[in-house]
């Protein structure tokens, strides 16, 4: 008995069958990884998100951290929300005077200028008053500041302190809450951010900040914290 082979017709039925075959997991292995890429696209950004929630998380806490009696006189009021962003101070270092001073003064004698730079921002206070300058030039043992001071300084009583000014934003048209500290240039600290907001509930002494993200749709995080510092200065 001679063996019979495929016809012309079974071999296009049968290969015809194959390429859907062929066609069907080719779809499915790109739906497949269709699905994992997004899943690992919003995993990363709830990393992002996370990591920056820790990063304010820190600067909130730190708010007003140095600043004792001096906060109280609500001069570098800390927490602030200007322009709809969230401005946080603290006291980088303290120094103190080595002679008094009086209106007018630009230079600001001390016993130590380490630390210090032209741009950054100092508030020279004592108990009853205070006022933020911007130093313009460091010498050994002194400072200048501009504009020229406003009252008179005790050199027992007053104190020079340099300021760390952290201030967070969200530039909305890139979508990207973006971190500046001091004179520095903001840098970017959470990309793809849809909205954000920031809040100080003064009589709770309570920072809430908001923000959403646009790969992620109507999800949002949220921090409320209670910064202990400004409270214990007698802000809360």
């Amino acid at each position: 008995m001679k063996s019979r082979g495929f016809s012309l017709l079974e071999c296009l039925i049968g290969l015809a069958l194959s390429l859907l075959v062929v066609c069907a997991c080719l779809q499915f292995f790109a739906a497949a990884g269709r699905s994992y890429f997004n899943l690992r696209d919003k995993e990363e950004a709830a990393q992002s998100a996370t990591a920056a929630l820790d990063k304010m998380r820190v600067d909130i806490l730190r708010a007003g951290q140095g600043m004792g009696p001096v906060a109280a006189l609500g001069i570098a009021e800390t927490p602030a929300e200007p322009g709809g962003g969230l401005l946080l101070t603290r006291a980088e270092a303290s120094y103190s005077l080595t002679a008094g001073l009086a209106p007018g003064d630009t230079r600001i004698p001390l016993t130590s200028a380490a630390g210090l730079k032209p741009g950054r921002e100092v508030l020279v206070a004592n108990s009853e008053n205070g006022e933020v300058r911007t130093i313009s030039a460091v010498a050994a043992g002194a400072v200048t500041v501009s504009p020229p001071l406003e009252g008179a300084y005790a050199r027992d009583r007053a104190s020079l302190v340099l300021l760390e000014r952290v201030s967070l934003t969200l530039d909305g048209r890139p979508g990207v809450l973006r971190r500046k500290v001091n004179s520095s240039s903001a840098q970017p600290l959470l990309e793809n951010a849809a909205s954000a907001r920031f809040s100080v509930d003064r009589a709770a002494n309570l920072v809430r900040v908001r923000f959403s993200l646009a790969s992620q749709g109507d999800a949002d995080y949220e921090l409320c914290l209670f910064p202990k510092n400004p409270a214990l200065a007698g802000k809360g």
